[in-house]
This record gives C-alpha cells, structure tokens and sequence, in this order.
C-alpha cells in the first residue's frame, strides 16, 4: 500500500508539472498571437471568397453547445430510467458535464476579460481588452472575444468522446480543429481565441475525468484508467 501510494503521488507531481508547463506554453502562444497574428490574420479572412466564408458559417454551426447539451442529457435520462444501463448513462452525464463546465468557464473568462471581437476593430478601430476598466460593457457581445466558446465545446465534445471511443479520435479532433478554425475565417473570433478555446475545452475534460475517474469514485464509464 505504502509502495502504491508513492507511486500515486509520484504521478501526480508529474501531471501537475505537465498541466503548469502547457499553461506556460499556452500564454506564450497566446501572447505572441496577440501582438503579432491576430490582426493579420483576422485581414486576411475578411478578404476571403464569399463561397469560403459561407461554407465556414455553415460548419461554425456545430459548435452551439445547446445541441449537444440537449441531446447527451436526454440519452441520460434515457440509459438511466429507460433502458437502465447504468455505464451508457454515466457516459452521457459525463459528456453533458464537460461541455457544461468548458462553456460555463469560457464565459466567465469572457467577462472578465472583456476583449474586442474582430467586428469592433472593423467597423471601430477597437482592438485590445478591457481587464483593467472592468464595467457592465464586458457583458455585450462585442466584448466576449476571449475565449471562442464554440471552440470549447468541440473541443470538450472531442476528447470526451475520444475517451470512450479512441479509435475515433483524429476524427474527432480533425472536427474540432476544423469547427475551431471557422471561428477565425469568419472573422467571429481572432485566433487565439480559438487557441484558448481548445485549451478551456481540453482542460476542462481532463479535470472532470480526474475527479470522476479517480480510484476512490465507485461508478463506471466503461473507461479503463
């Protein structure tokens, strides 16, 4: 037990040494996005063929989490009282859960920040974020650029289900990458909005699978750990 208990810790130190070295690496990409991609890059998409900008507000659809908020909570409710089969419905809690907890994040961080979506520095000028004058304006659209909440929920969407279905998971990925990066070609979201999308996402899953599928928790997803 003694020996188990080392070796579970020794884990742990190194998976928080792994979580704080990809927040370094994310502040940095964010950082150097910030000052030296976002804009050109948001110029660049707005210059688009129309036929390209259609096609990616089609696929920018995927991203409303309302979809899959709906639709695991009812499979749920569904494997839980119904059917009864108790690992089909933690499955499904657990999908529900994550997306919930990456958009409820994404949001709060949106607030608090307050940047300007790409809409207000074409039609204003407007550029940069409103952390240090913090007031009920953080609250209006053009001040919810960061993170890209439909970035979090494909992205939470993707590894939770990659769990439980490996083989699928480039496929997976390869949608939330692509749902990620329609954010930034219609100019809704600069790109490290996106970038910070996938990390709220991905984070966010890894937490919930930490708490959820730890030794001392007693129900199954049918996940070998």
């Amino acid at each position: 037990m003694y020996g188990a208990e080392i070796f579970r810790d020794s884990k742990m130190r190194i998976a928080n040494a792994k979580m704080a070295g990809s927040f370094v690496a994310l502040l940095l990409l964010i950082v150097l996005s910030y000052f030296f991609l976002d804009i050109p890059v948001a110029l660049y998409c707005k210059r688009l063929d129309r036929n390209i900008t259609d096609f990616f507000g089609i696929v920018t659809e995927f991203g409303i989490s309302t979809w899959y908020l709906v639709g695991s909570f009812a499979l749920f409710l569904f494997f839980r009282f119904f059917r009864r089969r108790p690992v089909y419905a933690h499955r499904a809690l657990f999908l529900f859960t994550s997306i919930a907890v990456s958009g409820i994040i994404a949001n709060i961080i949106k607030v608090i920040i307050g940047r300007y979506r790409p809409e207000m520095f074409f039609e204003k000028g407007l550029y940069g974020i409103n952390f240090f004058n913090f007031s009920l304006s953080n609250f209006s659209h053009g001040l919810t650029s960061f993170p890209s909440g439909h970035t979090a929920t494909t992205f939470s969407l993707a590894l939770a289900l990659s769990l439980f279905f490996p083989r699928t998971r480039i496929l997976l990925f390869c949608f939330a990458l692509l749902v990620g990066a329609s954010r930034v070609i219609i100019t809704s979201h600069y790109l490290s909005d996106s970038i910070a999308g996938a990390y709220v996402g991905v984070m966010s899953v890894l937490f919930l699978k930490e708490i959820i599928f730890s030794p001392e928790r007693k129900f199954s997803c049918g996940l070998k750990m």
